[in-house]
């Protein structure tokens, strides 16, 4: 990774230099004009001249979902729940004693993006890009993002991202994030690294169209496999007050996952721009890897006795995408042939009771991909439908989202998704050095999937959304940890409502989410309601240059039977033999902004210190949650 910073400082002293030869500023337009001498400050040195102020809204990100935002450099409340390493709130999951570990969910969750199944190790995900994620900005000026959160003991995380435009018609922009943190526990350290460069073009006319970006991920997680014996931690002995004392299962167990991706989209618009021929390549590769010195009867039987072993697991990726799109005034269309290549392989050949397992899935297959953006009026349409024309990706992927303002500021919004897809390579094919974790299951069908949700919005009352499901042929790891597909149908429905109050200097931010398992309780298990609130206290000082936020956030959820995790595949099964929940989370922050600047203090899960004595929270099964800890970081955003 240190390359790619000498490739970031590189451009950045090369745009420097050319913006001090140049004398000149961009304007909103992106545009080269000449700094007003009226704006020129008394110093000798130009560098240190007044650049003009451009509001925040000028900073635009958007992605290859034509997703399109302005750069926020506000403080509020639902900011601050997205202060983590993922950068999104975190109601519905809890996280692992140390960060960058695994996520429990709390919530069923529909993860399809596409008819194309899944790799594996999908609890390291959490903060992956996949391929509609990544940012790409259109910048007047140039751009800085820097943000920093301390790590669990000893660490700590750093993201920095860099935008600027070399002329109206090119930008360009690059982003590193690194995580490090040491944990409370043995074996529990974690580190990552993620970096993307991307650059946005486009002709004088504006015929022809250049995105393209390279990607890569990577994380690599010590495995302790959980407590060796609960009772060290559940009886609050001061002797294990220190948690690195505590013995756990597992001293020699290692995972790591790393994905590399290159994309570049062109297009070129013919007939005065009514039509567009399109062309859109993307290559990605994944590997994953468990290693271990010897085998530990903790996680089964293995043929490789006192040796050392490493499960390898590879998927290479290459799509290519040429079509048509068709605008004609607030309608856009697009329609095309995807090819696709897959290789998903292992290093060896298996055999399993006498029953041999390929080394390798290879697919070749076709898709017709088309998509349709509408806006008519307040109301705003977009649609996707994949179809697959051969047989290994027989199925499709239909998703529609619509956004409507209604009278008196009220939103509407809804998404629905019906998806017939391969489940997951994970299911379908693995091999390790353990003998239980090796199967090959060709017979599994097509997991279908309907989702249905709805919202309701309005600045003053709130957000009241619903979430209903339903899959048949749902496949997961069942108990055994081995996988399974279910033939009875999961249904599931869920009810959330989200609001802030305000009262002079004092607000309450509350979250209520009620769910339920309709059919197949014995597939998941989730718990019935998850609440959180916030009570805090929001004042300007020294003219309203201070802005200080602070208050109490408490998170309560019902007991139920998480799922257990299983660090030779990076995942998590289902299991009836331990309860996590009915405990509270409060946690006590501190935040203020200054300009663009933000600063975060939070002494999380405070209430650990009056458990001490029969400390019974857990994140999973064998995995406990976090103790009491203090946890600060600042996010920094600079426009020149």
């Amino acid at each position: 990774m240190k390359s790619y910073f000498l490739i970031f400082l590189f451009f950045s002293g090369f745009y420097l230099s050319a913006q001090i030869k140049h004398g000149g500023v961009l304007d909103s337009h992106g545009t080269r004009g000449v700094i007003n001498p009226d704006s020129i400050s008394h110093q000798k040195d130009s560098l240190r001249s007044k650049v003009p102020k451009l509001p925040a809204t000028d900073y635009k990100i958007f992605t290859l979902s034509n997703d399109t935002i302005s750069v926020d450099t506000t403080l509020s409340i639902r900011r601050y729940y997205r202060f983590n390493p993922q950068f999104r709130d975190d109601f519905a999951y809890l996280c692992f004693q140390n960060m960058g570990q695994a996520l429990t969910r709390l919530t069923l969750e529909v993860q399809a993006q596409d008819l194309l199944g899944g790799f594996v190790a999908t609890s390291k995900l959490a903060d992956d890009w996949h391929h509609t994620q990544i940012p790409f900005f259109k910048t007047p000026t140039p751009y800085s993002d820097l943000s920093y959160i301390n790590g669990i003991s000893q660490g700590q995380f750093v993201n920095a991202v860099f935008a600027t435009n070399i002329n109206s018609q090119l930008n360009i922009a690059a982003g590193y994030r690194g995580l490090s943190s040491l944990g409370f526990y043995q074996r529990s350290i974690v580190g990552s690294g993620r970096f993307f460069g991307d650059l946005n073009y486009q002709n004088k006319s504006g015929r022809y169209k250049l995105k393209a970006y390279y990607y890569t991920f990577e994380k690599t997680n010590d495995e302790n496999g959980g407590l060796k014996d609960p009772s060290q931690f559940e009886t609050g002995s001061s002797d294990f007050a220190d948690r690195s004392r505590i013995e756990v299962n597992l001293s020699d167990a290692q995972n790591q996952l790393k994905k590399r991706r290159l994309f570049i989209g062109q297009s070129y618009g013919i007939l005065k721009n009514k039509f567009s021929l399109l062309n859109r390549s993307v290559y990605q590769s994944q590997q994953y890897r468990f290693t271990q010195d010897k085998p530990n009867d903790i996680l089964g039987h293995s043929s490789q006795v006192n040796s050392k072993f490493q499960d390898s697991v590879s998927l290479k990726t290459f799509e290519n995408f040429a079509g048509l799109q068709f605008k004609i005034h607030k309608i856009q269309l697009e329609s095309g042939l995807r090819f696709i290549y897959q290789n998903y392989s292992f290093d060896s050949i298996k055999q399993l009771n006498g029953r041999v397992l390929p080394q390798s899935l290879i697919y070749k297959d076709l898709a017709l991909d088309s998509k349709l953006q509408v806006q008519l009026g307040r109301l705003s349409v977009k649609g996707q439908l994949n179809i697959g024309v051969t047989d290994n990706i027989a199925g499709y992927f239909l998703k529609g989202d619509f956004i409507y303002t209604l009278p008196r500021n009220f939103v509407l919004s809804g998404q629905f998704k019906s998806v017939s897809k391969r489940p997951d390579f994970k299911y379908i094919l693995y091999q390790s050095a353990y003998d239980k974790f090796n199967w090959y299951e060709p017979s599994f069908k097509n997991e279908l999937i309907q989702q249905l949700k709805a919202q309701l919005s309005h600045k003053t009352y709130g957000k009241l959304s619903l979430n209903q499901v339903v899959i048949n042929n749902y496949t997961f790891f069942g108990r055994d940890s081995l996988p399974q597909q279910d033939a009875t149908g999961l249904k599931y429905a869920a009810l959330k409502y989200s609001n802030d109050f305000y009262y002079k200097h004092w607000g309450l931010s509350a979250d209520i989410l009620f769910q339920k398992v309709l059919s197949g309780e014995d597939l998941v298990s989730i718990p019935s309601y998850i609440l959180r609130s916030t009570l805090f206290y929001s004042h300007y000082y020294f003219q309203h240059n201070l802005y200080v936020q602070t208050g109490v956030t408490a998170k309560y959820f019902e007991a139920f039977y998480a799922r257990s995790y299983n660090p030779i595949v990076a995942d998590f099964n289902e299991q009836r033999f331990q309860k996590i929940g009915a405990y509270p989370l409060i946690d006590y922050f501190i935040n203020f902004k200054i300009k663009r600047f933000r600063f975060y203090f939070k002494l999380q899960h405070v209430n650990a210190l009056l458990n001490k004595d029969t400390p019974d929270y857990y994140v999973a099964p064998l995995q406990p949650y976090r103790d009491f800890n203090i946890r600060f970081g600042l996010r920094w955003i600079f426009f020149n």
